[in-house]
């Protein structure tokens, strides 16, 4: 299978990263109804597979550079996965670091509430990442620059 393009891909890639084709072809069998699968190795999921159409290369370059900057940090309260290969073929694929455990959307009850100590976690999290600071020559959007792709931001047109 040719793959179209290599957008990134990391320094230290893991040995066991599974081939292009391979990552592909698990995604296609997972279905394009959902964003993501994992990817297990020896029964272990090893890597999660962010993949579609609405994914760009700016989400993912934006990501890498938070991980590195968070997970360096010893009193980080968070850990962002590390990108290992982003590329496109028919959708965008990226390949990051698997990291065990539940989301809150997971924990939240039948009753649609949050409890307490899942609410002071996400509280703690995205107070850490508000504080990250950004290098002075850049604007709001993704690393490598682009309007921001987020439902939650409106989009200005420029006449």
């Amino acid at each position: 299978m040719s793959i179209n393009k290599i957008e990134h891909r990391a320094t230290d890639l893991p040995a066991d990263l599974p081939p292009l084709d391979c990552i592909i072809q698990h995604c296609a069998a997972a279905g394009y109804r959902q964003n993501g699968t994992d990817f297990a190795v020896e029964d272990i999921p090893r890597f999660w597979i962010k993949y579609g159409t609405s994914i760009t290369l700016g989400e993912a370059l934006t990501q890498n550079q938070v991980a590195e900057i968070v997970n360096a940090s010893p009193l980080s309260v968070v850990c962002i996965p590390e990108v290992y290969l982003v590329l496109h073929e028919r959708c965008r694929y990226i390949v990051m670091q698997y990291i065990a455990g539940d989301t809150v959307a997971r924990r939240q009850p039948s009753a649609r509430r949050y409890a307490e100590g899942d609410l002071a976690a996400v509280a703690a999290a995205v107070k850490q990442l508000i504080s990250l600071h950004v290098p002075a020559d850049t604007s709001p959007g993704h690393v490598g620059g682009g309007p921001i792709g987020h439902d939650f931001f409106y989009r200005m047109q420029v006449h």
